[in-house]
């Protein structure tokens, strides 16, 4: 996965793709579901179906604070994919935080 060290910050919590991957193999187990160890396996051949991939979307939208749309599964349907767009959907609002404390901090806010 390209991503691992890419993090950002919900709620002065870093995120990065493997706690990502770490909320989805919680959420699989308590759903009698495996994740798989090649990362880039799909959903579906994991044994996901759309409403596994809903429910998920919902879990992972509460642990993110983010709007998830319910077909992300479907959009990245490998678990490393999901992982990295995920981090990168909320590295945004983490840059957007600190360009703005950087403007308070220069005295331009």
């Amino acid at each position: 996965m390209s991503d691992h060290l890419q993090a950002a910050t919900v709620n002065g919590t870093n995120v990065t793709a493997q706690a990502v991957l770490a909320w989805i193999q919680e959420w699989a187990e308590a759903n009698k579901l495996q994740v798989p160890t090649d990362l880039d396996q799909t959903f579906a051949d994991a044994g996901f179906d759309s409403m596994h991939s809903v429910e998920l979307a919902f879990f992972l939208e509460d642990r993110l604070k983010i709007k998830i749309d319910e077909t992300v599964l479907f959009d990245y349907p490998t678990f490393a994919s999901l992982a990295d767009h995920l981090v990168s959907l909320i590295r945004p609002q983490a840059n957007d935080d600190t360009e703005l404390s950087d403007a308070v901090n220069a005295g331009s806010w």
